[in-house]
């Protein structure tokens, strides 16, 4: 027996007990080890197994192990390229903020027509304030960037003294524009004339629209409470009705025309401010949606832009309205080709239409781009869209979704930066 220390005798018993106890917990370590293999490992082991990390991101052609939104055909190297961590860090930060990623649409390209980055490439999505852009190319196509709109203005009687008897007849021409201080401007003209009352009725011809109200009646209405307004400095009263025009008088003569900015100057307006009743007014004389849908889809579709890389080639499915019928959907590509076809229409300068970061007090002002950025900006229900040309030639198409819209404004802002120095080594 060995020896034990003379201060333990006294406990000598319970270390002879405690010997037994320790080889048995010994021997049922080991047992229950082997044991262990032969049963599930959760009814021995307390504490789970890590569980394995989910599988990555699915490509859009199945492929696997290439991230989503690579182009694998224009750049197999993709591990390589300065564009892969940006957009990768850009798509974890979305969904980190609960943004899903099957909303978000990208796509970066070269003022060539090379595909740098892309995610959804071909899944339209909501596009908002971005349709403006649309309207903008139909509407050049269609008139012109030096076309002006008149509105004239003719009467069927004569002068007596300061009175006008006889109708004042309103000709419209679909001016998206015409507003108050046109209506004030007429007041002065008529002043001119040695007019300051009018005894007959106000009649008129559409399109007439003031401040962008359809109804052509309810806007002549309003101009005619505007001319008679004695807090103007120029007042002209009304002492008739106001209603649409049936019959053309033979005896009618002209009294004043006004003439509309260039249609490039609206469409600077119209984008730097996103006037959705200017651009409604526009999208009536070209047709509505659906005449603006069967346009893109002649242009984009049937007539894409050559030089861009063959996979950014619109469908027909690419192009459509939503649930209703109001807003449109465009994918990636599409708006790609949109925005080809702007510069092509603009001699290349997207500024004769749109604004640019930094410059003047446009929708942009609110952003943090890079200076000299050329954008358009829409927004929705958990959505920000964002379209245009970086300073070093990039263009580029973002349609993301988030539940905070200021976090995202955020998040674009500062992809578009990382985009910007990555391509300026480049250069």
């Amino acid at each position: 027996m060995p020896l034990i220390p003379q201060g333990l005798r006294p406990h000598c018993h319970l270390l002879r007990a405690g010997i037994p106890l320790v080889g048995a917990l010994a021997l049922g370590a080991c047992w229950s080890n082997r044991i262990g293999a032969e049963l599930p490992t959760s009814a021995q082991n307390p504490f789970p197994p890590i569980p394995t990390p989910p599988p990555p991101l699915p490509s859009p052609s199945g492929t696997p192990g290439l991230p989503p939104w690579w182009p694998r055909a224009q750049s197999p190297g993709w591990k390589d390229s300065p564009y892969a961590g940006v957009l990768s860090g850009f798509l974890q930060g979305l969904a980190a903020q609960g943004g899903a990623l099957s909303q978000q649409g990208i796509l970066l390209w070269t003022p060539q027509g090379e595909l740098l980055a892309e995610h959804l490439l071909d899944r339209p999505l909501p596009v908002g304030a971005l349709d403006q852009l649309a309207i903008s190319l139909m509407a050049l196509e269609t008139w012109g960037y030096e076309h002006r709109f008149e509105t004239r203005f003719y009467t069927t009687g004569h002068r007596s003294g300061h009175r006008l008897t006889g109708d004042l007849i309103l000709v419209g021409s679909g001016d998206p524009y015409f507003t108050e201080a046109n209506v004030a401007e007429l007041a002065r003209h008529l002043h001119s004339l040695g007019i300051r009352q009018i005894e007959g009725d106000v009649k008129v011809v559409p399109p007439f629209r003031l401040l962008g109200q359809p109804d052509p009646v309810a806007g002549a209405r309003r101009l005619a409470e505007l001319l008679s307004g004695t807090q103007q400095p120029h007042p002209v009263a009304i002492g008739g009705s106001v209603s649409l025009l049936r019959d053309w008088p033979a005896d009618a003569h002209c009294l004043a025309v006004y003439t509309s900015l260039r249609l490039g100057s609206l469409l600077q307006l119209l984008n730097g401010s996103n006037d959705r009743a200017m651009a409604e007014a526009l999208l009536a004389e070209l047709g509505g949606k659906t005449a603006l849908l069967e346009y893109l889809r002649q242009r984009l579709v049937a007539q894409p832009i050559a030089r861009l890389d063959p996979q950014m080639a619109p469908a027909e499915q690419d192009i459509r309205l939503g649930e209703g019928g109001q807003a449109l959907y465009l994918s990636p590509r599409a708006l790609a080709h949109l925005w080809e076809h702007l510069l092509d229409l603009t001699d290349g300068d997207p500024t004769r239409i749109l604004p640019r970061a930094g410059i003047g007090h446009s929708t942009l002002r609110a952003r943090t781009l890079p200076p000299g950025t050329t954008a358009q900006v829409g927004s929705a229900a958990e959505r920000l869209m964002l379209m245009g040309q970086l300073p070093n030639g990039h263009n580029f198409i973002l349609l993301n979704h988030s539940p905070d819209l200021g976090v995202l404004r955020r998040q674009q802002d500062q992809f578009l930066q990382q985009v910007l120095a990555v391509g300026e080594p480049l250069r």
